[in-house]
């Protein structure tokens, strides 16, 4: 029987630090890393590909930051686990992230073995 994987879907407009992401989850097996640069690529790959978790840089430029994304992954029919990553991490940034409905607020530099138990225990919820 194979386990379903857990789709995670990473959404940074700093290609050096998305490859960081994956390379951080491309060797775990039980997790399908996909990509995204902006909120507006990344709500266009939610609503296709369906993913249990996405994990978002806060501050994209464009129309749709990180905190704009997690309000529409929450209030779509289907939402996922939502992690937000910022490098702000005073407690009205944070505040602002958990209002926006996401499920957990991380700041950078963020632990690289702390976030794969964050997604492993999100993918195990479902």
């Amino acid at each position: 029987m194979t386990e379903k994987k857990i789709k995670l879907l990473i959404v940074e407009d700093n290609e050096q630090i998305r490859e960081l992401f994956r390379r951080t989850f491309i060797r775990e097996p039980q997790v399908e890393v996909l990509e995204a640069k902006n909120g507006i690529d990344a709500f266009k790959k939610f609503q296709e590909l369906q993913p249990d978790v996405v994990l978002s840089d806060v501050e994209m430029p464009g129309e749709l930051d990180g905190i704009s994304l997690c309000q529409k992954i929450k209030s779509s029919a289907n939402p996922c686990h939502v992690i937000l990553i910022s490098g702000h991490g005073q407690q009205r940034n944070v505040d602002m992230g958990m209002e926006a409905g996401a499920d957990a607020y991380k700041v950078k530099p963020v632990n690289p073995i702390e976030l794969i138990r964050i997604v492993k225990s999100f993918g195990d919820k479902d």
